[in-house]
């Protein structure tokens, strides 16, 4: 497949490329500063802000599918949670590229169960809520799009190589999420790319 990677950059991103080159699969990062891939293996770059139309429309043609990896640090009012996805989402519907592949998080709303994830979810909103708010735009923009869509919603991540045969599950966790190496998420989007399975449903590693 021709798989283009928004957020290519971050460590999710980045682990991603690793894990499609792995595969033989071909992708386009789509980024502000080429020089932050390092030397991730990917096959096209296309350099331009998450913002910027034509660039997002450059990166998609000619793709199969689109993953995205988004991550905010610093100045958590940036909207590119929402309007980067609104503007990947109208560039694939213009493009016919169908398969959407966005990676979240799990530590809000309806993604937590427990008496114990509540409680932590709660203080999470409480420090972080411009990102929640950004996140559920995300969801609402990822809903109504259309496309063949999967939102992987992961717990914390870390650093370390990929353990395999990581489950997979449709439902939240009760209580914490478990612990998940970036290699092993990649790998779980990786598998979901082509997994009818896997569409318009949320998926919990």
């Amino acid at each position: 497949m021709n798989v283009t990677v928004f957020g290519a950059t971050g460590r999710t991103g980045q682990a991603f490329l690793a894990s499609a080159a792995r595969a033989g699969h071909r992708t386009t990062a789509q980024v502000r500063e080429p020089a932050r891939l390092g030397d991730a293996p990917v096959d096209r770059v296309v350099t331009g802000s998450p913002f910027d139309e034509s660039a997002v429309t450059d990166a998609l043609t000619g793709a199969d599918a689109a993953v995205i990896a988004f991550g905010l640090k610093g100045n958590r009012t940036t909207p590119l949670y929402s309007r980067g996805t609104e503007l990947i989402v109208d560039a694939m519907r213009k493009l016919a590229v169908r398969r959407l592949i966005v990676v979240s998080e799990a530590g809000y709303g309806p993604h937590v169960r427990g008496l114990s994830g509540r409680t932590i979810a709660a203080l999470y909103r409480a420090t972080a809520r411009p990102l929640l708010r950004e996140r559920e735009a995300q969801d609402a923009v990822v809903l109504t799009s259309g496309l063949e869509w999967t939102v992987v919603r992961s717990g914390v991540l870390h650093h370390g190589p990929a353990r395999g045969n990581r489950p997979r599950s449709f439902t939240p966790y009760r209580g914490l999420a478990p612990r998940t190496t970036y290699a092993d998420l990649a790998d779980l989007v990786l598998a979901a790319l082509d997994d009818p399975a896997t569409y318009s449903r949320d998926l919990y590693p």
